[in-house]
């Protein structure tokens, strides 16, 4: 008997209920039983009959442990392997997992033992506690994580599938700090991905799954937890990280598409500023019009380094009769502390 390593959120699960300040957790854990021929998956504790006779014989037993920042050892529990009712314990002063603000993760070692102690298997690894549930409010659900309300900001993410386990990893890595500098706290999977799941905890990203179902997502580490098809008071759909068309990122490019700056106006709580190219237009004045996406409150324009005007608002900003005396249009946008400059020939315009 050993930890199944193949189980998609990992041979360790903990389901976790906050009560009155204190942390309620809930084990499970994922084996498997190499007969030689065939290999069979086992949960402790079990569910099904079959599961059971599997089990019976087995004396040994699961220890687990957490570590807190320290490295200093916060919970001890032990779990027989034939045992049919859930493993418990309390945390008392919890570290909770809080999203993209404070993704904190226990280190965790789990040791499969037998009935004389000696070891037979081992993992280690990293999780985060975090209790996550929805409400009806006013007629609309609402997702609270650890009882604080959360507002989804998610985007359709599909798992890279060319080149080598490593490129792969590169390109996951490099996504995901493309969501951060967009606002996203949350992913939407078509299928589990170990390891991504485990980048996602570490960078503090919560992760859906699609559900086959019925039209919408479960939380992947709770299946009573559901995510709205469409979570937007406007009535957007989720928008699509990339893909061949409509998506955030450009076909088979890392630039990314106007609708990733009008999200990050929208999302991002990092200043930015971003002039929009293919809005620029030819008035009949002779004068030009260009939009601009930002999260600042006012941006300026300048155009061939002229101040031209002030824009309050928010997320878009459009600039009208804007003078240009050069075969090209130089446009800057300048935010809170962050500026853009776009150069384009008036031919493009025409």
């Amino acid at each position: 008997m050993k930890f199944d390593r193949t189980a998609p959120c990992g041979s360790v699960e903990c389901e976790c209920k906050l009560e009155n300040g204190k942390a309620v957790l809930e084990w499970a854990f994922h084996l498997v039983q190499d007969s030689g021929e065939t290999a069979q998956n086992v949960p402790v504790p079990y569910s099904t009959e079959e599961e059971r006779n599997l089990l019976r014989k087995e004396k040994g037993c699961i220890l687990l442990t957490l570590n807190g920042r320290q490295n200093n050892t916060i919970l001890e529990c032990v779990q027989k392997l034939c045992e049919e009712e859930p493993l418990q314990s309390i945390l008392l002063q919890p570290e909770f997992w809080k999203g993209i603000r404070r993704p904190y993760l226990y280190g965790m070692e789990a040791v499969l033992a037998d009935e004389a102690g000696n070891l037979q298997d081992r993992i280690q690894g990293q999780l985060a506690l975090r209790c996550l549930s929805c409400v009806n409010r006013n007629g609309n659900p609402e997702i609270l994580l650890n009882h604080e309300s959360f507002i989804p900001k998610a985007v359709r993410y599909t798992l890279p599938e060319m080149g080598t386990e490593a490129a792969i990893q590169r390109q996951m890595l490099e996504d995901l700090q493309w969501m951060l500098k967009l606002g996203v706290n949350c992913i939407c999977l078509e299928e589990p991905h170990k390891l991504f799941l485990q980048l996602c905890d570490r960078h503090g990203f919560l992760v859906f799954l699609k559900d086959k179902k019925q039209p919408g997502y479960v939380w992947i580490h709770g299946k009573k937890v559901r995510f709205p098809a469409v979570p937007s008071p406007s009535g957007e759909e989720i928008p699509v990280f990339r893909g061949k068309s409509g998506s955030l990122f450009r076909p088979g490019s890392n630039c990314p598409t106007t609708l990733f700056y009008r999200y990050q106006a929208k999302w991002s709580d990092t200043p930015f500023v971003h002039i929009v190219p293919e809005s620029i237009q030819r008035l009949e004045s002779g004068n030009f019009a260009v939009l601009c996406y930002s999260n600042c409150d006012r941006v300026a324009l300048y155009s061939d380094g002229i101040l031209f005007e002030f824009k309050d608002g928010e997320e878009a900003f459009l600039f009208r009769e804007i003078p240009v005396r050069t075969p090209s249009i130089m446009l800057t946008a300048e935010g809170e502390g962050c500026c853009e400059s776009l150069s384009i020939h008036k031919s493009f315009t025409k």
